[in-house]
């Protein structure tokens, strides 16, 4: 199946001459807050690029891989997902189901709706 036209799509160079097709990353500067799933207790998150599945985000204490975590961005509003990795302060997420990010973008632009609490499906 050739998918050289959608948009949500990027080829990237790996390296060795190789080359991959992967979700498209969005380099953003997103505040955002994070937080243990069913826990109260937020800290702020740093996003620094956001996919359909995932972002790559910086927070003074991180969770630790695999924890379930609930983040809050402008825009999307509330996503559930896991950590997938972590190195210092820079954690990696994988969503728990695909949003759109594009909506970050949007968050300012008249009638533009958005929900509440929402998993991403």
């Amino acid at each position: 199946m050739r998918m050289d036209n959608d948009p949500q799509l990027e080829t990237v160079a790996i390296g060795n001459g190789e080359v991959i097709t992967r979700e498209r990353r969005y380099s953003v500067y997103l505040r955002g807050v994070i937080g243990r799933a069913g826990s109260r207790n937020r800290m702020p998150l740093t996003v620094r690029n956001i996919s359909a599945r995932g972002l790559k985000g910086e927070c003074a204490y991180p969770p630790r891989p695999n924890d379930e975590i609930e983040i809050e961005l402008p825009g999307i509003g509330a996503i559930v997902g896991h950590v997938r990795w972590g190195d210092g302060i820079a954690i990696g997420i994988a969503f728990d189901g695909p949003i759109d990010p594009t909506l970050a973008f949007t968050r300012n632009r008249p009638g533009v709706r958005r929900s509440g609490l929402f998993a991403a499906h």
